[in-house]
């Protein structure tokens, strides 16, 4: 297939593919200023909720924010703030993802093979447009995991290759490159990340300081997920690319992607050859929804993890043959991308980073965040600040994510508390309490991982930072006898 380069205006077919279409009204006042992009489309009715034009989108206002939540529908019986595995999908992207469904399954194989190939397309370039990447250099699949495999895997190794990984990389990717160093004897470095660190050229040193002329592939993961620490990918980028040319940097991006303000360009532009995201996390598409991003002068030099014949070896679409696969996910892509550009990245950011900030406590952390975003003297920002204790100033309360450094994080924090190990405070406060987390086990990480979402409450916060704070001072049963 020829090269096609992105677009932003798509039409929709009547097979089923779903076009993208402007924000209306009040959508003005909520979108960055870059939200710009499907002008041209004549527009359906909407099928979302949003607040009343002139409502503050600021990330204390519970009178926006909770017109948003109600796009999404929250289990009954508890609050889960546990939202890092995957996030739900808002009620719009949910009734297209069943409406596609239903189409498949009414059209059976006609639909697959007269339509499929168009609504891949068509979810491609939407999704391409809205990163600003090339549509011939982004491939579909179903996540990040099969995604940086293809890469891993793909690869043409040689006997003693160095690669270089981050000590607290997702494990499904650790575990890669251990097979690859199994099999072709790949030498793996690995990076000591700091947790909380003073300055962006500390974790940049980090990884740097290991390249040497045998390092054939960096590995960065742009977003912890045991922590929620923002790395600098294009920073380490730079300077790997300066001291190694040759090297290809590879980005782990499944928690970063319409979760911070950073487009995938962006990492392409610093000098990233290959990304890997999931698109069923902060992008709230259907589970097994994930996308490849990898520069056209490498898709020759990699394998595809399933042999495909039938496609060029410099066609992207050779890492995307998985078999029969649900086409009614791909065609809810255009759906997620109107209901994340129809809110803003800035302003979910900003409301993610601020509910984090919540539960926690910190009053500093919390006043100059209002400061920067000049909300500190709102009278609801206020009643909400008192109404949490600060954990950071308990003894028994240890935060494992950067605080203070506002851009190194967003929605993830993880803490832990002394006398329990992270599994039983998790089941402490699903239990007891009826607030859903997930503990993490982890040798460089330790605690139970709180990710809100848009679909949860200042309330769900103020409720999570009570709970713990009963918690740190009611521990006498958990700790071990003293000697």
């Amino acid at each position: 297939m020829k090269r096609k380069n992105f677009i932003h205006t798509l039409g929709a077919t009547t097979l089923g593919a779903l076009a993208i279409r402007p924000i209306l009204g009040n959508a003005e006042n909520l979108s960055d200023s870059n939200d710009n992009s499907f002008t041209n489309i004549a527009p359906p009715k909407s099928p979302y909720t949003l607040p009343k034009t002139g409502t503050s989108n600021a990330p204390h206002n519970e009178a926006y924010w909770s017109v948003i939540a109600k796009n999404f529908k929250k289990p009954e019986g508890f609050i889960n703030l546990e939202n890092g595995y995957f996030s739900h999908q808002p009620q719009s992207t949910l009734s297209a993802h069943i409406q596609g469904e239903d189409t498949i399954n009414t059209q059976s194989s006609y639909f697959m093979r007269t339509a499929q190939t168009q609504s891949i397309e068509i979810a491609r370039n939407a999704f391409a447009g809205f990163q600003g990447l090339m549509s011939d250099e982004v491939a579909f699949t179903r996540n990040t995991t099969e995604s940086l495999n293809t890469i891993i895997m793909g690869t043409n190794w040689q006997l003693n290759d160095e690669v270089i990984i981050g000590d607290q990389d997702y494990g499904s990717m650790v575990e890669a490159f251990e097979q690859a160093s199994a099999r072709w004897g790949i030498i793996i470095k690995i990076a000591q990340v700091p947790k909380d660190p003073h300055a962006d050229l500390e974790i940049v040193q980090a990884y740097t300081k290991l390249i040497t002329p045998q390092t054939r592939m960096l590995h960065l993961t742009h977003m912890i997920n045991l922590s929620g620490q923002l790395i600098p990918v294009q920073a380490i980028t730079r300077k790997a690319k300066e001291i190694q040319p040759k090297i290809t940097v590879v980005v782990d991006a499944a928690h970063s992607l319409a979760h911070t303000p950073t487009d995938m360009s962006d990492l392409v532009n610093a000098g990233v050859d290959v990304i890997g995201g999931s698109l069923h996390k902060w992008l709230c598409n259907p589970i097994g929804v994930g996308f490849l991003y990898m520069n056209r002068k490498l898709i020759p030099k990699v394998w595809p993890l399933m042999g495909d014949t039938g496609v060029e070896k410099n066609n992207i679409r050779k890492f995307e043959h998985q078999g029969t696969r649900p086409i009614h996910s791909l065609q809810t892509i255009s759906k997620a991308i109107e209901f994340h550009r129809a809110i803003g990245i800035s302003p979910k950011y900003n409301r993610l980073t601020y509910l984090k900030l919540l539960w926690i406590g910190n009053k500093q952390a919390l006043e100059t965040y209002a400061k920067s975003l000049g909300f500190h003297t709102d009278p609801k920002f206020k009643a909400q600040m008192e109404a949490v204790t600060d954990l950071t100033l308990l003894d028994a309360f240890k935060l494992q994510s950067p605080l203070f450094h506002f851009h190194r994080g967003g929605a993830i924090a993880t803490a832990y508390v002394n006398g329990y190990s992270p599994v039983e405070l998790a089941q402490t406060l699903m239990n007891k309490h009826k607030i859903f987390t997930v503990g993490i086990d982890h040798p460089v990480i330790k605690g139970i991982r709180v990710t809100p979402h848009l679909s949860n409450s200042v309330e769900d916060c103020i409720a999570l930072n009570k709970v713990i704070t009963a918690i740190c001072v009611d521990l006498i049963p958990h700790l071990e006898p003293m000697k």
